[in-house]
C-alpha cells in the first residue's frame, strides 16, 4: 500500500513537471511570436520609410528640377560672367557673393519644395501607417529643425567657364547641399532615415528651340490680328513679348508667357508694359481684370465663352526677351567646324544610307550590336555657277556617328582638311544669302507621306541656317522621331496630348534665317512633314502665298516655331472650320526641348535654364534619433 501511495505521488509529480514544462513552453512560444510580430512591424516600418527616401529621390530628379529651372531664370545673372556669385571673370565666382547667392536661391527653394511635400502622408493606402518626407536646403523644412548633430554646409560652385561675351553661353555647374529624413510609424514603431548629400545643377543659355511658339509681335506682318481659337492646340510653351488674343477655348499644355509690351522693339519695351490679353469683344483686359483670377481668366459675351485653357500656368508679366540682333554664331561655327557659302545656294539636300562593304543596303533605325552595317549621313549642296543659274554644281558630303566629315570625290570620298586637321562636323551649314530649297528625299508615294524617306540620321544633329530668306520644299523627317501623333481636341472638349515616349532619341534639326523668312514653298507636297525647330529672328515662318494656293492638308510640325511676326499658313471658313486655302497646323512639341537639347549653336535666349541635374547621396543613417 505504502508503494502505491509512492507511487501515485511520483505519477502526480511527473504530471506536474510535464504541465510546467508544457506552460513554460507555451510561454516561450508567445513570447516568440510577439516577438516575431514586433520585428516585422519594425521592419515593416523600416523599408517605409527607405521607400521615403526613393521617392524623395525621384521627386529631387523631376519634380524639383522644374522648381530649380523657374527660379534660375528668376535669379541667375543675365549681365555678368558668372550666373551666381559676381566676382573675377579670370578666375573663380567670388566665394562671399556666391555662398550669399545660393542661400538665397535655397530659401526660396525649400519654401516650394515644403508646399510640394509636407504634410502628405506617403503610406500606402491599405496600411494604417504614417509615412513623411522631408527635405533640408536650409536649416528648417517642414516646420521642422534639422537632425541632431546634422549640419548643412553653405552651396558652392562646381565647374565651369566665365562667359565672356563671346556667345558661347558656356555651361556652369553649383551644387546646394540637401539633408533629406524620411520617417515612417508603424503602430508603436518608427524607423527613420537621414540622407545627406549636394543638389547639383548645371545652367547655361536657353536655346530658342524651348518654344513651341515664340512671337515678338503676336500679329501679323501688316498688323493683321491673331486670335487664338478653339482650333489652337500648343503642347509647349508659349510666349510673346507683346498680347495674346484669346476666342473661346485654346488649350495650352505648357506655360504661358507675355511680356505685355504695346511696342515691343529690338532690345526691349519702347513703349509702356501693360499686362493682359484681349478677349474677342470685350478688348483688352488687364491682370488685375481678370475673374476669376489672372491664371482662369473667363469672359463671356455674345460671341460666347472665352476662357483659354492654361493646364501648366500663365505669367503675364514674364521677362521681355529679344531676338538675335545677327548670325554671327552659326557663321564661326560654319567656317569652324560646320559648311558655309559665302552666297546663295541653290539646295540643301539631306537623307542618310546604309552600307555593308561597298554595298547600299535597307537602313535599320539602330544598327544591332555586332552588326557589319555602316550608316552615314548625307548632305547634298548645290550651288548656281552664273547669275542666273542655268549651270550648277553639287558638293556631297557625308558624316558617321564618329562626326568624321568627308566629301564626295571621283568615286569616292575623302577626308574634309581645315588648317591640317580633319573636321569633326558640327552640324552647323551656313549661306550667307538665300537657301532656295532645303528638303529630305522625295516620296516614293506623293500622296502619302508616310512614304517620304528620313531625312535625318538617328544619330544626327544639324543647324541649317541663312542670313536672307530659307525655303523648305520637302519633306523633313527624322529616322528616329521622339514623338507619335498630334495633340487631339476630343468630344467632351478635352484634350488628348501627343504621346512622347521616344525622349532618349538623338536626331534633331533646326532652321534659322536671320534678316529673312522660313517659307514653306508653295509647292511642297500635300500634308507636309516637318521635324524640327524653325527659327526667323527678323521676319516669320510662314506658307509661300498661304491665301491664294488650293487647299493642301495640313503641316505635321514635330517642333517648334520662333519668330518676329505670326506667320500665316493657310485661311479657313469660319462657319464650316474647314481650310480654304494653304496648310492647316497639326502641331506637336518635341519635348527634348524641355530637357535642355537644342540643334548644334542654334540662337538663345540670354537667359539661363538649367540644363541638367545631378543628384549626390554622401552616405545615409538609420535611426538617427
Amino acid at each position: 500500500m505504502e508503494r502505491k501511495g509512492i507511487a501515485l505521488v511520483l505519477a502526480l509529480a511527473t504530471v506536474l513537471v510535464v504541465s510546467g514544462l508544457g506552460s513554460l513552453l507555451f510561454l516561450r512560444t508567445l513570447g516568440e511570436i510577439r516577438h516575431s510580430g514586433q520585428d516585422q512591424a519594425i521592419v515593416q516600418a523600416l523599408m517605409l520609410a527607405r521607400g521615403a527616401a526613393n521617392a524623395g529621390g525621384t521627386f529631387l530628379a523631376t519634380k524639383a528640377r522644374e522648381m530649380v529651372d523657374s527660379l534660375v531664370r528668376q535669379t541667375a545673372s543675365t549681365t555678368h560672367c558668372w550666373a551666381y556669385g559676381g566676382g573675377d571673370c579670370t578666375g573663380l565666382p567670388d566665394p562671399i557673393g556666391l555662398a550669399s547667392a545660393l542661400a538665397s536661391l535655397a530659401q526660396s527653394l525649400q519654401s516650394q519644395v515644403d508646399g510640394a511635400i509636407c504634410n502628405q502622408n506617403l503610406s500606402p493606402r491599405d496600411l494604417s501607417a504614417r509615412v513623411s518626407l522631408r527635405v533640408h536646403f536650409t536649416p528648417r523644412a517642414c516646420g521642422q529643425d534639422l537632425p541632431p548633430s546634422v549640419r548643412l554646409p553653405p552651396g558652392r560652385f562646381v565647374e565651369g567657364s566665365p562667359r565672356l561675351g563671346t556667345g558661347s553661353g558656356a555651361s556652369q555647374t553649383y551644387a546646394l547641399p540637401f539633408v533629406m529624413v524620411a520617417e515612417a510609424s508603424f503602430g508603436p514603431y518608427r524607423r527613420n532615415l537621414v540622407l545627406q548629400g549636394e543638389y547639383r545643377f548645371t545652367v547655361g543659355r536657353s536655346s530658342f528651340a524651348r518654344y513651341a511658339l515664340f512671337t515678338h509681335i503676336h500679329t501679323l506682318p501688316n498688323r493683321t490680328e491673331v486670335w487664338f481659337t478653339d482650333r489652337t492646340l500648343f503642347d509647349g510653351p508659349v510666349h510673346t513679348n507683346a498680347h495674346f488674343r484669346f476666342f473661346r477655348r485654346p488649350w495650352f499644355g505648357g506655360e504661358v508667357t507675355s511680356a505685355g509690351c504695346t511696342s515691343p522693339g529690338d532690345t526691349g519695351c519702347t513703349g509702356q508694359t501693360n499686362p493682359g490679353a484681349h478677349f474677342y469683344g470685350a478688348g483688352f483686359v488687364g491682370v488685375n481684370a481678370m475673374r476669376p483670377n489672372p491664371g482662369q481668366p473667363s469672359v463671356s459675351n455674345r460671341y460666347g465663352t472665352h476662357a483659354p485653357q492654361f493646364t501648366a500656368g500663365v505669367d503675364w508679366q514674364a521677362t521681355f526677351i529679344p531676338l538675335p540682333q545677327n548670325s554671327q554664331d552659326q557663321e564661326r561655327a560654319a567656317r569652324q567646324g560646320g559648311l558655309y557659302y559665302d552666297d546663295d545656294v541653290q539646295g540643301v539636300l539631306l537623307y542618310r544610307k546604309c552600307f555593308d562593304g561597298n554595298q547600299e543596303v535597307h537602313c535599320p533605325v539602330t544598327l544591332p550590336p555586332g552588326s557589319t552595317l555602316v550608316k552615314y549621313q548625307y548632305i547634298e549642296v548645290t550651288l548656281c555657277q552664273n547669275p542666273r543659274c542655268t549651270q550648277t554644281r553639287t558638293e556631297v558630303y557625308r558624316y558617321g556617328r564618329d562626326g568624321w566629315l568627308y566629301q564626295q570625290q571621283g568615286g569616292g570620298f575623302v577626308p574634309v582638311v581645315r588648317n591640317g586637321a580633319q573636321v569633326r562636323f558640327n552640324g552647323v551649314i551656313f549661306a550667307t544669302g538665300r537657301i532656295h530649297s532645303l528638303q529630305g528625299p522625295q516620296r516614293t508615294n506623293a500622296r502619302d507621306p508616310a512614304t517620304a524617306p528620313p531625312a535625318l540620321a538617328e544619330f544626327a544633329q544639324i543647324t541649317v541656317a541663312a542670313r536672307a530668306t530659307i525655303r523648305i520644299t520637302g519633306d523633313l523627317k527624322y529616322e528616329n522621331p521622339p514623338c507619335q501623333g498630334v495633340p487631339t481636341r476630343n468630344p467632351d472638349g478635352s484634350v488628348t496630348p501627343a504621346r512622347c515616349e521616344n525622349l532618349s532619341a538623338e536626331n534633331v534639326l533646326g532652321v534659322y534665317s536671320q534678316e529673312g523668312d522660313v517659307l514653306i514653298s508653295q509647292n511642297a507636297p500635300r500634308d507636309l512633314q516637318l521635324h524640327g525647330s524653325l527659327m526667323s529672328s527678323r521676319g516669320v515662318v510662314q506658307v509661300e502665298n498661304y491665301d491664294s494656293i488650293p487647299e493642301k492638308g495640313s503641316v505635321f510640325l514635330l517642333g517648334g516655331i520662333i519668330q518676329r511676326f505670326y506667320g500665316a499658313f493657310g485661311t479657313f471658313d469660319p462657319n464650316t472650320g474647314q481650310n480654304g486655302t494653304g496648310y492647316g497646323r497639326a502641331f506637336t512639341y518635341d519635348r527634348r526641348f524641355l530637357q535642355g537639347l537644342a540643334p548644334p549653336f542654334f540662337p538663345t535666349t540670354g537667359q539661363d535654364r538649367v540644363q541638367s541635374v545631378s543628384v549626390f547621396s554622401y552616405g545615409q543613417r538609420e535611426q538617427v534619433y
